[in-house]
């Protein structure tokens, strides 16, 4: 596997852009991240030249002075039930990030383009209990709609920021709560810590779905340590097949699936990331900087490969790779598959691919 991976890491924008996440629908690909201050999409049909060739779109600024005015982070664009939404976590601006929930908004059909149909202010998650919640992202699994967030824990009463799990819930509907929340991972490996002088930082937090192509892996891709450090990593829970209410189905793996290398020239930080299928390759997109101290600033959207072996995905272990790389990128990879010589892809795969990326 670490001959035959590519451990390019592509730069998809030059500006900030924290928490990405891209999703596709009739042959375009659409980009929120945290804004902070507004939900932001940017449209294109070119991936090489994404920043380049996107329309950017502000399709919801909140209103001052509520509890969603302020720190709205890690949005997701999601076509659920033929219609889009968007989820978020948002805070209220006097009482800053111990008063963040999620919320989110509803769109125009999902056959529809999401940057020019008309947005509503549909609430919290109804139902959905009441305690710090971020990074929610939903999914279908076993034909059933489920929501996997970073939360407190439920009998934090001090209010303590020190420790994140990750949650999981069934939905009625994509803006109900079907279950109460069950806790499926917490903090447990001396990697998911970042150390400092308020104390462990245990974190597990930007979780997201991710299936094989052929179906054979399903689990959850999750970040963790702090975020405003180098040390912020990707690591899975793996489903295996069980109530996936019941914390022993999604069992941790015990190394991480892909962080900084340490010794290496960067970049750094890979996290928050979400998978995308592009002509039979699945890619992720993620956030990480380009120097080991930029913190919370800095944070770009990259993409690269995951391939999947029969311990489940596989992304290089260490973003930037300790391994000799293979020449050209990711893009370049793909591009290739559409030249002349041995057919690697059906012709409709290829035909869309050379749409996609210009």
């Amino acid at each position: 596997m670490a001959h035959s991976y590519d451990y390019t890491c592509h730069t998809l924008t030059s500006m900030e852009t924290p928490d990405p996440f891209m999703t596709q629908a009739n042959g375009v690909f659409y980009f929120t991240f945290t804004a902070g201050n507004r939900i932001e999409v940017w449209s294109s049909r070119n991936l090489k030249d994404f920043q380049q060739t996107a329309k950017r779109s502000i399709i919801w600024t909140p209103p001052p002075g509520t509890d969603h005015s302020a720190d709205l982070w890690a949005p997701e664009l999601h076509a659920l039930r033929g219609r889009w939404y968007v989820y978020y976590a948002a805070a209220h601006p006097a009482q800053g990030n111990r008063s963040h929930r999620m919320y989110v908004l509803g769109g125009p059909p999902s056959t529809e383009n999401p940057t020019e149909g008309q947005w509503e202010f549909l609430g919290r998650i109804h139902g959905m209990h009441d305690h710090w919640a971020i990074d929610g992202t939903v999914f279908e699994l076993n034909h059933e709609l489920f929501m996997v967030y970073s939360g407190w824990p439920l009998d934090n009463h001090h209010e303590s920021d020190l420790i994140q799990q990750l949650f999981i819930m069934k939905l009625e509907h994509p803006t109900t709560a079907g279950s109460p929340p069950v806790v499926i991972s917490a903090p447990e490996l001396p990697w998911e810590f970042t150390h400092d002088h308020v104390g462990a930082h245990g974190i597990n937090e930007g979780p997201q779905f991710l299936e094989s192509l052929d179906g054979s892996w399903r689990g959850i891709v999750y970040s963790c340590a702090g975020s405003w450090t180098h040390e912020y990593k990707m690591a899975v829970l793996h489903y295996n097949g069980g109530d996936p209410l019941d914390p022993r189905a999604w069992p941790k793996g015990q190394d991480p699936l892909i962080q900084a290398e340490l010794q290496g020239q960067g970049p750094w930080g890979p996290g928050h990331g979400n998978f995308l299928n592009l002509g039979g390759d699945t890619v992720c997109v993620f956030h990480a900087t380009d120097h080991m101290t930029d913190g919370w600033n800095n944070r770009r959207a990259r993409c690269q490969q995951v391939t999947f072996t029969e311990s489940g995905p596989y992304m290089g272990l260490f973003l930037g790779g300790r391994y000799e790389r293979p020449k050209g990128g990711l893009i370049e990879k793909l591009k290739h598959k559409l030249g002349k010589g041995k057919e690697i892809i059906p012709q409709q795969a290829r035909n869309t691919l050379k749409s996609l990326l210009g």
